[in-house]
């Protein structure tokens, strides 16, 4: 500024040799350096500092506009450059642009299963409520080698799909379970199987299981063997056998103990269903339930049939019979009489109102009666 201020104060002649001094000097730089003629980072921040350094040179104003065009890269491939595939798949489900680039890098990556992916991108999309934030995940999942494209079911899968009457994305969820853990894939469908027999909903079941073991939420799933045992045993109904599955999902860390309490409480109820059905709900939240009252076991009817004892298995009618022979006979009879005579006494009373309100036959009846009565002393 200082030096502007005096190329204004000596004059118009004055400030034309100091351009021309300046063009000359600056050329010369120019020359000498190769540098600067292909851009200097710090001349360019000396000339954004100062805007009227490049007033009085144009050419250096110049050089420095054109290291600015040549330091912005190009950020997006060119549109003719997506691969067709990939571009009507971000088409049909509205995928923003730069997703849409991501994803064709990584499938340049992955040529051998190209179709298979995109088969499989196209399924899962298809049920998601935001395909965009779903692609996101599923291109993380490529770039970690963790998707697995739409291949054929799995013979145990298929098998499992027909029993259950799975959906064809929970068929193909499992179908991903059992080619990421080939390792355990038997055990895996075996359990998994044990566990949807107990299921209202065996589809949504199978998926909510499936995730479980596929993010690591789970090493395996538990064995429900011992579960049931318990079920056949006191015959639970539909409700408490998916209610005891369900206790054994969430606390299979210690299984065998909560299982044991269970026992306890069904041996000790006359409703075994309906006692697992309320005492639930305790277990599945990581309560601790008391231990319940003793009582008599055969309160629990199917507990006791299930011992092979069948009830009292018959003896209280038997200990009646030995009271009954035992008695004198002489007792049983009078006891007998004086049943039958009860029953004779309430029909006349009955038959005497009837007559009472005919208005007639009243005093044959109370002799008829008397007579009876007299006939029972006699006797």
């Amino acid at each position: 500024q200082q030096q502007q201020r005096q190329q204004q104060q000596q004059g118009q002649d004055g400030q034309e040799g100091q351009e021309f001094q300046g063009c000359g000097a600056s050329t010369s730089v120019a020359t000498a350096s190769p540098f600067l003629a292909t851009g200097n980072p710090l001349l360019a921040g000396m000339m954004g500092g100062n805007p009227l350094l490049g007033a009085g040179n144009p050419l250096l104003a110049g050089m420095v506009g054109g290291q600015h065009g040549a330091s912005e890269p190009a950020n997006e491939e060119p549109k003719d450059l997506i691969d067709p595939e990939v571009r009507e798949l971000g088409d049909y489900f509205n995928i923003e642009e730069r997703w849409v680039v991501r994803l064709n890098q990584v499938i340049k990556k992955r040529q051998d299963t190209k179709g298979q992916d995109l088969a499989k991108l196209y399924e899962v999309l298809e049920r998601a409520r935001s395909p965009t934030g779903l692609l996101t995940v599923k291109i993380g999942e490529m770039e970690c080698g963790q998707f697995v494209g739409k291949i054929q079911p799995d013979k145990l899968v298929e098998r499992i799909a027909r029993k259950f009457k799975l959906d064809e994305h929970v068929t193909s969820r499992l179908t991903e379970l059992a080619v990421r853990r080939k390792a355990t894939k038997e055990e895996d469908l075996d359990r998994l199987e044990q566990h949807l027999r107990y299921c209202k909903r065996p589809s949504a079941m199978a998926t909510l299981l499936a995730s479980k073991l596929l993010e690591g939420e789970a090493d395996e799933l538990p064995d429900l063997a011992e579960a049931e045992v318990l079920m056949e045993k006191f015959r639970l109904d539909e409700d408490a056998r998916s209610k005891l599955r369900e206790i054994v999902e969430k606390r299979a860390a210690n299984k065998a103990e909560i299982l044991a309490q269970v026992e306890k409480h069904l041996q000790t109820s006359t409703f075994p269903s309906a006692m697992l059905c309320r005492i639930a709900r305790p277990l599945i939240d990581g309560e601790k339930l008391p231990d319940p009252p003793e009582r008599n076991a055969r309160l629990n009817p199917v507990a006791v049939e299930r011992r092979g004892s069948g009830g009292d298995g018959g003896r209280g009618r038997d200990r009646e019979r030995s009271r009954d022979r035992d008695r004198p006979r002489q007792d049983r009879d009078r006891s007998r009489d004086r049943e039958r005579c009860r029953r004779e006494r309430s029909r006349d009373r009955d038959r005497e109102g009837r007559e009472g309100r005919d208005g007639g036959g009243g005093r044959d009846s109370r002799e008829s009666r008397e007579g009876r009565d007299g006939s029972h002393r006699d006797r």
